[in-house]
């Protein structure tokens, strides 16, 4: 089957110099985070680094090591008050009971009273991982969303989605979410889900588009996306590097990007997308990148049920 192009020009969000996207609850979301990921004992500075610097959307999660934690105390650290920040974290695809604990959880260890956005991390049982069409999959993710969106009217969450799930599964979510959160590259182009997220509501937040893909491409080559001769070639005419051009190809289609950075230097670049614009040559040319490639490895979630 041949891949479906990319989107036409008019499916492109009209301007990504936007800092800021309206989400379907009413909550509006800063377009650049800074990615989940950031483990134990680093996660506090790394979270406080980027604080200072302007960022204002952390993503975090219970299986980020002891990151939720850390990501709470850069938050006190910082002096501002906690409406400054959209704090994301999630959940398990688990049980209703599991999911409230879980929350609970996180709540305690960001010390905070609510969170902005609450995501389910995927779509996969985890206690039926070793079963991929288990029946079990289907009926915990509907499960953990029906006692997501009861935190969400209780108020304790702002808004809700969800993380790596297929076109089909977002399909057969009984309920629209918020966000979807999803990798999304030059490698690995999503355009029917994309098209679907538009069409309904959604916005889509991409982790993965700066390519780092826990470095994996060090093994693995055929996962490398910075040097890629596209990449290359529009940053040295932007003057940028080969990641503000990934994470701006990325912004110009419309989606919002998370990219995970421990370091000031790396932080402060990632921050830095606007103020230029890649041509259509030059997105055209990125977009030729598709390979259906995950630059994490990751498991299609069409593999289970």
């Amino acid at each position: 089957m041949s891949k479906p192009p990319p989107p036409t020009r008019p499916f492109v969000v009209a301007t990504a110099e936007a800092t800021t996207a309206r989400l379907r609850c009413g909550a509006d979301m800063p377009v650049v985070g800074l990615g989940g990921g950031i483990f134990d004992n680093s996660a506090e500075d790394a979270v406080a680094s980027a604080v200072a610097l302007g960022y204002r959307l952390v993503d975090t999660a219970p299986k980020y090591g002891q990151s939720e934690a850390g990501v709470g105390r850069a938050v006190a650290r910082s002096g501002l008050p906690r409406k400054a920040f959209f704090l994301s974290t999630k959940v398990c695809c688990t049980s209703y009971e599991a999911t409230m604990r879980s929350f609970e959880r996180s709540l305690a260890a960001l010390g905070t009273d609510y969170v902005d956005l609450l995501l389910m991390h995927s779509g996969v049982c985890g206690a039926a991982k070793k079963e991929p069409r288990s029946t079990r999959h289907a009926e915990a993710r509907q499960v953990t969303w029906r006692a997501m969106r009861a935190l969400q009217r209780s108020g304790r969450v702002r808004a809700v989605g969800v993380c790596n799930f297929s076109l089909r599964q977002l399909r057969q979510l009984r309920g629209t979410p918020d966000v979807v959160q999803l990798e999304f590259t030059p490698l690995l182009q999503r355009w029917d889900l994309l098209r679907y997220c538009r069409s309904n509501g959604i916005v889509v937040q991409a982790y993965g588009s700066g390519g780092g893909g826990w470095r994996l491409w060090r093994k693995h080559p055929e996962l490398e996306l910075m040097g890629r001769s596209p990449l290359v070639a529009t940053a040295e005419a932007h003057g940028r590097s080969t990641h503000q051009v990934s994470l701006r190809w990325a912004l110009q289609h419309g989606l919002c990007v998370i990219p995970k950075a421990a370091l000031e230097q790396h932080q402060r670049e990632n921050l830095e997308l606007f103020g230029f614009e890649l041509d259509d040559a030059q997105m055209a040319a990125i977009d030729a990148l598709s390979a259906n490639r995950s630059v994490y490895r990751f498991r299609d979630p069409d593999a289970f049920a």
